[in-house]
C-alpha cells in the first residue's frame, strides 16, 4: 500500500512523463512538416504550345537544358559527370540529332547558355563535378564553343571560380554546394547555393566578365576585377528561396529585369517563377496541359519562355519535348 506522499510523487512523475511525451511528439511533427513556400505576388495557371520533339537523341537520359538558336536546338545529357552537348536541325516541330560533342567532369549539365562577344557564339556552361554529391552538382561556370565531334575536359575551358564570391561585394557565402549560370550578351547570371542552405543570384556585366575570361583561365570570383563586373546581387534563405514545387532545375533572365526559374519533378505540375532582377517574387505559372511531369531547364526567347518536358521516364531519345508560353502572363 502507498503512503499519500508516495501517489503525489507517482503523479508529478506521470505528469512531467506526458509533458515531455507532448513536446517531443510536436518537435517531431514540425521537423517533418514541407517548409514553408515563398509566396508569389500573383499565380496562373497556362496551357503550353508545343515548339519541337526532341528526335534521335544519342544517350537514353533526361535533357538538363535545351537552349533554342536560329537553325538548330542545343541540349545537355548526363552520363555520370560527364556532359553530351548535343545539336539537333530544326525542321518544322521536330528537331532531330546532327552531331554532339562531350565535356568531361563537368558536373549536372544544367547550364547551356548561348550569348555573342566579339562576334562569336559561346556558351556558358557546366563545369567541374562534385562527386561526392549524388547528382554531381557543377561547382564552376565555364565558357565553350560548339565543336562537333571532340572530347574535352573541363580543365581544358576558361571559367569562373571561387562561386561562393559571386555577389555584388565579393564576400564569402558560404561554402559552394551547386552552381548555374546563364543570361545573354549584356549581363550575365549565376545562381550560387551553398552547403549553409542559402542561395545567391547575381547579375554581371557579360562583357567586362568574358575581358577577363579571355586573358585568364580561371577567372576567380574573389578577384577585384570580377567584383568590378558585378551589377547587382541578392540573397535568399530558407522559405524566401523561389524554389517552384520545392526543386530547381534551371534559370534565365530577360535582360537584367526579369529572372526565370523552373521546378518539378515527375509527378508534379510542371512550375515556373519569375522574379525581377532584385529578387522580388512576382509571378508562379503552372503548366497544366503536359501531364505532371519533369520539367527541365527555362529559355527566353522572343517574346516566349520555353522550357522541356520529359513524357516518358523510360524512353527519352525520341519523346522528349519542347513547349512554351508567352512571356506575357508572367
Amino acid at each position: 500500500m502507498f503512503h499519500e506522499s508516495s501517489l503525489r510523487g507517482k503523479k508529478r512523475m506521470t505528469s512531467k512523463f506526458v509533458v515531455s511525451l507532448f513536446t517531443a511528439l510536436l518537435v517531431f511533427a514540425i521537423s517533418v512538416l514541407p517548409a514553408a513556400a515563398a509566396t508569389p505576388e500573383k499565380t496562373v495557371n497556362a496551357s503550353a504550345t508545343l515548339a519541337f520533339n526532341l528526335k534521335g537523341l544519342a544517350h537514353n537520359v533526361v535533357v538538363q537544358k535545351a537552349y533554342i538558336a536560329d537553325k538548330y536546338v542545343y541540349v545537355t545529357q548526363r552520363s555520370g559527370g560527364n556532359c553530351h552537348l548535343s545539336r539537333l536541325l530544326i525542321d518544322g516541330t521536330d528537331a532531330t540529332f546532327v552531331d554532339k560533342m562531350t565535356i568531361t567532369n563537368t558536373g549536372h549539365c544544367q547550364t547551356l547558355d548561348m550569348y555573342t562577344y566579339n562576334g562569336v557564339n559561346y556558351f556558358y556552361f557546366s563545369s567541374k563535378a562534385d562527386p561526392s554529391t549524388t547528382y554531381y552538382w557543377s561547382l564552376q561556370v565555364a565558357r565553350v564553343q560548339y565543336q562537333a565531334g571532340t572530347t574535352l575536359d573541363y580543365t581544358d575551358l576558361h571559367r569562373f571560380t571561387y562561386m561562393n564570391y559571386a555577389n555584388k561585394n565579393g564576400t564569402r557565402l558560404g561554402e559552394t554546394y551547386r552552381v548555374d549560370g546563364g543570361g545573354n550578351s549584356n549581363y550575365t547570371l549565376f545562381r550560387v547555393q551553398t552547403t549553409e542552405g542559402t542561395v545567391t543570384w547575381s547579375i554581371y556585366d557579360t562583357v567586362a566578365l568574358n575581358k577577363l575570361l579571355d586573358s585568364n583561365e580561371q577567372v576567380q570570383m574573389n578577384s577585384t576585377a570580377a567584383k568590378n563586373a558585378a551589377v547587382s546581387s541578392f540573397t535568399q534563405s530558407g522559405s524566401n528561396i523561389v524554389r517552384p514545387n520545392g526543386s530547381f532545375q534551371g534559370l534565365d533572365m530577360l535582360d537584367k529585369t526579369k529572372i526565370f526559374t523552373s521546378g518539378g519533378g515527375d509527378g508534379q505540375t510542371p512550375q515556373i517563377a519569375m522574379m525581377t532582377g532584385s529578387g522580388t517574387y512576382k509571378t508562379l505559372v503552372k503548366i497544366t496541359n503536359v501531364g505532371n511531369r519533369e520539367i527541365e531547364g527555362v529559355q527566353t526567347k522572343d517574346g516566349r519562355v520555353y522550357f522541356t518536358i520529359v513524357p516518358d521516364p523510360t524512353n527519352k531519345q525520341n519523346t522528349q519535348k519542347i513547349y512554351y508560353v508567352p512571356d506575357t502572363i508572367f
